[in-house]
């Protein structure tokens, strides 16, 4: 017969496994929501892609710059987190930095923009 003590770990043992199905079934659906969303811009057929050079102030960070960038991104939908890596990922020198950026850097930005006359 097990004592209380065994029994007690094994329900803990038990509802920690639940947890870590539970925590990776929501994992799976999230990045499944996320992934529908980012693939969303791609079935625009109206839409043409721009590319900028930003010069960075005193006061930017990649995320205020992301933020004010997004809002130009008309041609799908863009989560922020993802637009942001879009730009380090367009500019590899800024990863080998830690992610630092100062005034005077050039940063090359692109998004997308929906056509007129659709």
């Amino acid at each position: 017969m097990k004592t209380l003590r065994e029994r007690v770990a094994e329900k803990r043992a038990a509802q920690t496994m639940a947890f870590k199905k539970a925590a990776i079934c929501f994992a799976i659906a999230a990045t499944g929501f996320l992934m529908m969303g980012a693939c969303e811009s791609y079935k625009e057929s109206h839409q043409r892609l721009v590319e900028e050079t930003y010069s960075v102030q005193e006061g930017d960070t990649l995320r205020t710059i992301s933020e004010a960038y997004l809002l130009k991104n008309t041609g799908g939908r863009r989560y922020i987190l993802e637009f942001e890596q879009g730009i380090i990922e367009r500019n590899p020198w800024i990863k080998e930095q830690g992610c630092v950026i100062h005034p005077g850097d050039q940063i090359r930005i692109n998004y997308f923009v929906r056509e007129d006359g659709e």
